[in-house]
């Protein structure tokens, strides 16, 4: 502070440099976002192989360490293995399990009758009380009649692309099955990319998101197991046709947090409706009791140690991603924001902690 008062801050001047500069960081922010935008089916499936990856790796590496199987042994011998058991199972069950989900394809337009004829009650009640509109009862009823497949086909954009969505799992699996085998050589390349005294920190950082990763994928097929199987041994004791389609149903969408359990209730409570408003009651509350179980006991348990992700994060980060990747953005987004705050914490967050702590260390005396 000088004798007249305090110094005032240093004045930033602006010159044609620095405007050149910061027009380049911002130029070269939009490329990158735009190269992100236009390659984001590549990347989306790159991720995809990355959890079938990690998904093998549970198997594969327990076969190396154990019984010095190479890895590309054991991937082979796990993908026959897993196969013969998904073979075995839908030849058992297939034929059930098609008549089941025939009978809930044919079921949901008589809900969504019956959904769309409740609306129209209460738009002829309201229209009763305020005055006609521009819009007649007959007219409301069209619009819904057509609007409401629309929104059920837009949320579920991978209906007609069989063809497609065939293809694009034979080249993730292919590649899942690659990354599983060259484990060591691809994360080697990547921390090879990185100035040699970050190397030892971002190895780190990868083993540790690798191994989040394993770990949120076992306890997350363990609960999808579990809900599955609660979800049709209730509906079977209920006497809920198409059981075990809606246990299936269940299981799979337990994949995706928060949304997935309640996309999972719509068809069962549905199918219960068409039934009896009691019957609907009663599913209803067992989905509940079923998420109750799953989120207060086997979450806790199956998902302890992993990275704890805030439930507001996480339903934006599912957001953005069924914005960006439609409805299978949402398989995909838990997972990908796990290893993502990982990979934050360990190269962003712990190295400017370490430099606070560095900073705020009692200095040793110069004589000492």
């Amino acid at each position: 502070m000088s004798p007249n008062g305090p110094t005032p801050p240093a004045r930033v001047r602006l010159t044609s440099g620095t405007v050149a500069r910061a027009a380049l960081v911002i130029l070269a922010l939009w490329a990158l976002f735009n190269l992100l935008y236009v390659g984001r089916v590549v990347l989306f499936a790159t991720f995809v192989a990355v959890l079938v990856a990690a998904f093998l790796s549970i198997f594969v590496d327990p076969l190396e360490r154990r019984f010095g199987l190479p890895r590309a042994a054991g991937a082979a011998l796990t993908l026959i293995v897993i196969g013969g058991l998904l073979a075995g199972l839908a030849v058992l069950a297939w034929p059930t399990l098609s008549e089941q989900l025939r009978l809930i394809r044919l079921q949901l337009p008589a809900f969504l009758a019956k959904t769309e004829a409740a609306i129209a009650s209460v738009v002829e009640d309201v229209a009763g009380r305020l005055g006609n509109g521009d819009m007649t009862l007959e007219d409301v009823g069209h619009e819904l009649g057509e609007r409401v497949p629309q929104v059920v086909g837009r949320a579920i954009p991978i209906v007609g692309t069989v063809a497609g969505a065939v293809g694009g799992a034979v080249l993730v699996l292919f590649v899942g099955v690659f990354m599983t085998i060259e484990r060591r050589t691809l994360a080697a390349g990547l921390v090879a990319l990185v100035p040699p005294d970050g190397r030892t920190r971002v190895a780190g950082a990868l083993v540790d998101a690798a191994a989040t990763l394993r770990r949120w994928i076992l306890g997350t097929s363990i609960s999808m197991l579990s809900v599955g199987v609660m979800s049709y041994v209730g509906l079977w004791l209920l006497d809920v046709p198409a059981a075990l389609a809606l246990g299936l149903i269940a299981g799979v969408l337990t994949f995706v947090p928060i949304f997935g359990p309640l996309l999972s209730a719509v068809p069962a409570i549905a199918i219960a409706l068409i039934m009896s408003p009691a019957d609907a009651v009663w599913v209803v509350l067992l989905y509940i009791g079923i998420q109750q179980i799953e989120g207060n006991l086997i979450t806790p348990l199956v998902m302890k140690g992993i990275v704890d992700i805030p439930a507001t994060l996480s339903v934006l980060w599912q957001s953005l991603m069924a914005l960006a990747f439609g409805f299978l953005g949402l398989f995909v987004a838990v997972p990908l924001l796990a290893v993502t705050m990982v990979l934050v914490r360990r190269l962003y967050v712990a190295p400017m902690d370490e430099a606070e702590a560095t900073a705020q260390a009692p200095r040793a005396p110069a004589g000492a």
